[in-house]
């Protein structure tokens, strides 16, 4: 039995240790070593490997307080949020596969872009409401806001980016609730 495995799956957010063993030479930013004891068990541990700098991989984080000798096999974490799919370590079909849905993924990704765009401060008025037309039609505006839902605490802005700001603020709020 290895020891640390419950750990190191949840230092690393994997649900279980990965199946690809490590070619020896390639460079990963994170991956999971059998790490031999001084007392003859095994247990996991953390190790990353720069092929440019290192000649073994190094450790990151070790969960057992057993002094070890050495490393055993090394396991790769995969890049999950990796979207080149040429570096994937995929058969052509499954490449394919994996192309549509990134593709499906980032349309997703940027369905809401387009509504955040529209409402961006510079798309609105200057006093962001079309009703406010200057700073003192502000501050009434907002003296009636704070009373309409009995907000009672804070001061009324008297810096106009300020009180721009808070204008803001509630139009935001207005079309979450939308």
């Amino acid at each position: 039995m290895i020891h640390n495995e419950i750990e190191v799956c949840q230092y690393l957010g994997i649900p279980s240790i990965p199946k690809k063993e490590w070619d020896g030479k390639t460079s990963f930013k994170q991956g999971v070593a059998v790490a031999n004891m001084i007392d003859g068990q095994e247990a996991y541990v953390v190790v990353t490997f720069d092929a440019e700098k290192d000649e073994k991989p190094r450790e990151i984080k070790v969960f057992s307080s057993v002094p070890f000798k050495g490393l055993g096999k090394v396991f790769v974490v995969p890049s999950y949020m990796d979207t080149d799919v040429e570096k994937m370590d995929l058969d052509e079909e499954s490449k394919k596969k994996a192309e549509v849905l990134i593709k499906e993924a980032e349309e997703l990704e940027n369905e809401g872009v387009e509504s955040a765009k529209a409402t961006s401060i510079d798309d609105l008025p200057e006093w962001i409401f079309p009703e406010i037309t200057n700073k003192e039609e502000a501050q009434a505006w907002l003296r009636q806001y704070n009373h309409m839902n009995k907000i009672k605490k804070g001061k009324i802005p008297s810096n106009e980016e300020t009180l721009k700001l808070r204008l803001y603020s509630i139009y935001k709020e207005q079309q979450k609730k939308k």
